[in-house]
């Protein structure tokens, strides 16, 4: 209120200069600055910093440069001396990707552009905003018009908030400024904080970021309002979601698809993306989201990415969500069916966003988590073969050359099988296969046709071994003919159904989960039912 009453003060007294100066010429300036702040004055005492119409791209029409050209002149170099005997930097990053500045000119753009700052939220009403057109190429704008001293609306403040989200889910790093980096922009900063670290209190965020920008400071209005809307839980988005993808995953796909999932997601939901390193796991970034309460968790990578996620949300109340960017993405097929390898994108995102949540089976081996397949013999070459010969360049070629080469090879494995605590069976085999959930390209799994992902039942197929190429290959034909050409006692390979399968051998093994490889000389794997809760197109439910 004393900036109110500083402007309506001096309005008056300019006036009244105006009124008792003697020459006339010299009293058209004094009332022109009159009027200046006059307009100034009721746009302070009714909050309206749209008097100043200022534009999205942050220009202030010729007429009201005009109009208010005193004021706008006088503020501009005052805050050309603040700047000046200012004691901190222009621009300072308070969070990964988050920063503070003062009033931002051309010449701060290659400053900006080296920070790898991307995003400008302006939230000042009487400045021209970056209007050149190298800002507008190389940087995304938004205006939040707020007069000093002040606080925006309810509304307006979620709006720009939306907006940041937005911008960083995209990855983009977002500089906020005001006039001197010091009140509006602050205010709009820890608003912003405080959404994203909701188990923050307001004196830990303003610590947070007076420890780097020593004057920033809060006046009584700006602090009552984050006070308020903190106490309503107004800053907290209602619809978070976790996006964790593996950058690297299907040869990049990521990159090339991020842009249009980020355009379909952020539609409906606040988004926070975490992308998996050599050193940071999508288990790790799984436990990050549950630590933050996360309530849907959407893996984008292969199906590794998504069995390392859903380990951790099994048997809780947090939803998984699906984005097939990997090679293969079975459990993707499996879900969304075939439009998964036609439309990928489009069919997962649908999913997503007007899907429905379903439940469906899991299973544990040796406490790893199983939503596909564990296999020995056959499957664990052709996935180590593809892991060789680098997948991400053959894509699924790789794995018909692994599936080949296994084959070709014929290395027997000597297995103790136990179903269901039943008595011990000894086999010779080139291929056993336990399948929890498989579409029916996964040609090892189908010994019962395509497995049922909520029966509660694991579906067990293998090959016995055999010494020549042409009968392994005979075993595989009579597998994949089996759906169309059933017989009463199948031949070339075995198929059974158990909750509890068991699997040792004197010697260690190697062995294969949705893709990832393992070694053992035992194997206890039990069904888990109905134990993860996963985003499902609207048509699944009505099988």
């Amino acid at each position: 209120m004393f900036v109110t009453k500083y402007y309506i003060v001096a309005s008056v007294f300019f006036y009244l200069l105006a009124l008792l100066c003697p020459n006339f010429w010299l009293s058209l300036p004094l009332a022109w600055i009159a009027l200046s702040l006059s307009v100034v004055s009721i746009a302070y005492l009714c909050n309206f910093p749209h008097l100043f119409r200022k534009k999205p791209n942050g220009v202030i029409p010729n007429g009201i440069q005009l109009v208010l050209a005193p004021f706008l002149i006088g503020v501009h170099y005052y805050n050309y001396w603040a700047r000046h005997h200012d004691s901190v930097a222009p621009i300072q990053r308070i969070d990964p990707q988050l920063y503070l500045a003062r009033r931002l000119f051309s010449k701060d753009l290659e400053e900006l552009k080296a920070q790898g700052i991307s995003s400008i939220l302006d939230m000042t009403a009487e400045f021209h905003g970056l209007e050149s057109r190298k800002a507008e190429k190389d940087f995304h704008y938004f205006n939040l018009p707020v007069l000093d001293h002040k606080v925006p609306s309810k509304r307006q403040l979620l709006k720009a908030l939306d907006w940041m989200d937005v911008q960083l889910a995209s990855s983009r790093k977002v500089v906020v400024h005001c006039a001197l980096g010091r009140g509006r922009s602050v205010f709009v900063l820890a608003a912003y904080l405080l959404r994203r670290y909701p188990q923050l209190s307001i004196d830990e965020v303003m610590k947070k970021i007076k420890n780097i920008r020593n004057t920033a400071n809060l006046n009584k209005e700006q602090m009552t309002m984050l006070q308020q809307l903190h106490n309503e839980n107004a800053l907290v988005a209602d619809k978070t979601v976790w996006m964790i993808v593996n950058p690297v995953s299907g040869g990049g796909k990521w990159a090339t698809y991020k842009d249009e999932i980020l355009e379909k997601i952020t539609a409906k939901y606040h988004v926070e993306i975490r992308e998996t390193t050599p050193d940071i796991s999508a288990t790790q970034l799984a436990k990050q989201a549950i630590q933050a309460n996360a309530q849907m968790i959407i893996a984008g990578g292969g199906d590794g990415t998504v069995t390392e996620v859903a380990s951790q949300i099994i048997h809780t109340d947090i939803v998984l969500g699906i984005l097939p960017l990997g090679t293969a993405n079975a459990l993707c097929h499996v879900l969304y069916g075939i439009e998964n390898k036609i439309i990928p994108v489009e069919t997962a995102c649908g999913a997503i966003l007007d899907g429905e949540i379903t439940q469906i089976d899991s299973a544990s081996c040796n406490e790893d988590l199983i939503l596909l397949v564990a296999g020995v013999g056959f499957e664990q070459q052709m996935i180590e073969f593809a892991e060789r010969e680098e997948k991400n360049n053959d894509g699924q070629m790789a794995y018909l050359k692994g599936l080949w080469g296994a084959i070709s090879n014929n290395n027997t494995l000597t297995l103790d099988l136990t179903l269901d605590g039943e008595s011990q069976k000894n086999v010779e085999v080139s291929s056993l296969v336990i399948a929890n959930a498989a579409p029916f390209t996964t040609l090892l799994a189908q010994g019962g046709g395509e497995p049922d992902l909520q029966d509660g039942i694991l579906d067990i197929t293998y090959l016995p071994s055999n010494e020549s190429v042409t009968g392994r290959l005979l075993s595989l034909s009579e597998l994949a003919l089996s759906n169309f050409l059933p017989t009463a006692e199948p031949m070339g390979f075995v198929h059974k159904q158990a909750k509890q399968v068991m699997v040792s051998s004197d010697e260690v093994f190697k062995y294969v989960i949705d893709g990832e490889l393992y070694e053992s000389n035992k194997l206890t794997i039990n069904v888990q039912p109905r134990s993860l809760n996963v985003m499902v197109p609207t048509w699944f439910n009505e099988q």
